[in-house]
């Protein structure tokens, strides 16, 4: 495996090779030294390294935190401080450069070395982060909702053509700026400026509506009345990379929808479909850096595409297991790599008559809170029959179970009533034995 190649500017000689020195002798390659701004660049370009080591004050008209912030909008090279300077004005000026790490003089061997691997890694998952997204952008370009996903330090990583129309801002623009600077929303009421929504978000690892009465301020001046959420994008280990924003034009929305209403968030069809784009996004990535699953990633981003574009419809007849297993891929995506998904498809199962829409709705809701609960265990689905040949209260049954799992999938009923209440009654749900028992009719 080749040594991770690292830049080091400082503009003191003796100092430089103090930590060239120290450097090799944790085992990285240095693949050069600068001591101004402009060589740091030009180095920059010419050996690509893998991380720089920045020193905070540079002679000449660059110092270091205009070199960082080249480095990273230009380069996408992680940038680590190491400097003697730690007053607060500067510290706002280096956090604006998304840095990756920070090391005050003096520093040991150990020191730097943890900070030079915690920037590797948080720069890998973000580079993860970005690279899904950009694989993603195709399958969220024709969604009719708005989508923003950011990295872990609150930039925006890609965004769809919606998203760009009420924004004002275009992908290449707003790539790599604070989500703040280009989704900028105000109080209907007041027309006070609200926070980013990715602030708590990222604080809390917590799913949260826009609200109503919220209006988004364009780039040009525009002020759009919007609904929608943000939601936590996580790794395989369940921690918040990122976040996924889903909104759109409040005149969009359907009369039985409530988009962004703080205590509708978890039921509405946008708050699962932020966490199932992060999700897919994080499959997309591994699928992909391993150099394989090309068709399988595509298969994917379709399907993610089909449930984003579903709408409400008549009950139509529908296979039960074929839906449930068409929907596999998506409910492991809700549920992470720490739940194991489990489906039992009885083969007599046969057709039932209901809004395809509304049962995905339900198991995904499912799936979503399974997450929520607690890592590990295992998430069950199986289908089965009822009623004889020719009765007239013949139906489908889906029991939903979390086995071996901390969570109980009959805590999740009054939100489901609230989607099959949004129906034309057909469905019904009911609580039996600690698992969710979904009727639906033959």
């Amino acid at each position: 495996m080749n040594k991770p190649r690292i830049l080091l500017v400082e503009d003191e000689k003796v100092v430089a090779a103090d930590i060239e020195e120290c450097v090799k002798g944790l085992g990285y390659d240095v693949v050069g030294s600068a001591a101004t701004g402009a060589e740091a660049l030009r180095l920059a370009v010419n050996a690509a390294p893998d991380l720089v080591l920045m020193d905070i004050k540079l002679k000449g008209p660059l110092d270091g935190i205009d070199v960082a912030g080249a480095l990273y909008d230009q380069l996408k090279i992680p940038v680590v401080y190491l400097t003697a300077h730690a007053d607060a004005e500067i510290l706002e000026r280096a956090k604006k450069t998304a840095p990756s790490g920070y090391v005050l003089k003096p520093f040991d061997d150990r020191t730097l070395r943890t900070a030079i691997e915690l920037a590797f890694d948080r720069h890998g998952r973000e580079r993860q982060l970005i690279e899904g997204g950009e694989r993603l952008a195709t399958a969220i370009g024709s969604i009719d909702e708005g989508v923003i996903v950011t990295q872990a330090n609150g930039r925006i990583a890609v965004m769809n053509r919606v998203a760009e129309e009420l924004t004002g801002w275009t992908q290449e623009e707003a790539s790599g700026r604070a989500l703040g600077d280009v989704f900028v929303t105000l109080k209907g009421m007041t027309g006070s400026l609200q926070p980013s929504p990715a602030g708590r978000v990222l604080r809390e690892g917590l799913s949260v509506g826009l609200g109503e009465n919220t209006l988004l301020r364009g780039r040009h001046g525009t002020s759009t009345p919007i609904q929608g959420s943000a939601a936590p994008v996580r790794d395989r280990n369940a921690e918040t990379v990122g976040v996924c924003l889903l909104f759109r034009a409040a005149n969009q929305r359907s009369g039985d929808e409530n988009w962004g209403a703080p205590d509708h968030v978890s039921a509405s069809r946008t708050e699962i479909l932020g966490r199932l784009t992060a999700g897919v996004a994080e499959r997309l990535a591994n699928l992909l850096k391993a150099g394989r699953g090309r068709a399988r990633a595509a298969q994917l981003s379709r399907r993610l595409l089909e449930f984003a574009q579903r709408q409400p419809a008549p009950a139509g007849m529908v296979d039960l297991n074929q839906l449930v297993a068409g929907l596999e891929d998506l409910l492991r995506c809700a549920l992470g790599g720490d739940i194991e998904l489990r489906t039992a498809l009885h083969p007599r199962t046969g057709k039932v008559k209901a809004d395809a829409g509304r049962i995905e709705m339900l198991l995904m809701n499912l799936a979503v809170a399974a997450r929520d609960a607690a890592p590990g265990g295992c998430f069950s689905i199986e289908t089965s029959a009822s009623g004889s040949e020719g009765s007239a209260d013949r139906f489908a049954m889906l029991t939903v179970s979390g086995r071996d799992a901390r969570h109980n999938p009959a805590l999740d009923l009054p939100r489901l009533d609230e989607i099959v209440r949004e129906g034309a009654g057909e469905i019904r749900v009911a609580s039996e034995d600690g698992a969710v028992k979904i009727y639906v009719p033959k």
